[in-house]
């Protein structure tokens, strides 16, 4: 099993603790594809601002478009080749010090992303927006 499996299984899980609405593994699907286009852009930012490569294109929002093959291909492997049940039988099978371990990795790259986005996107909003 693969890291983004045990993300997307875990997330589906965590909604579904909280919502029984049955919309869980769409939920699950949207993160899993979500946090690495976050890591994709917040890498290609700071190659841009620090590094000066002109990787990113001069429209911030067409940054989305370097991300969107990586969604088609995760969107599709959970929509259409790989289910929710198969992947929960695979982490079942984990043992007790696997599970932990990945459970850890797991929360440390979630908060990594979206606090490390979060909190240096406003770092570089400051920087550029000074009144």
């Amino acid at each position: 099993m693969i890291f983004t499996d045990y993300i997307y299984y875990q997330l589906t899980n965590f909604y579904k603790n909280f919502n029984n609405d049955g919309a869980e593994k769409g939920y699950g699907v949207v993160m899993a594809c979500g946090l690495p286009c976050l890591n994709i852009i917040f890498l290609i930012i700071i190659l841009d601002n620090y590094f000066n490569t002109n990787l990113g294109p001069s429209n911030k929002y067409s940054l989305i478009l370097y991300c969107l093959p990586l969604i088609l291909l995760l969107g599709l492997r959970y929509w259409k080749f790989t289910s929710y049940e198969e992947i929960k039988e695979k982490a079942q099978k984990f043992s007790k010090t696997t599970k932990v371990i990945a459970d850890i990795l797991l929360i440390i790259y979630v908060i990594i992303s979206l606090l490390g986005f979060i909190f240096f996107s406003l770092y570089l909003g400051s920087l550029k927006n000074t009144f």
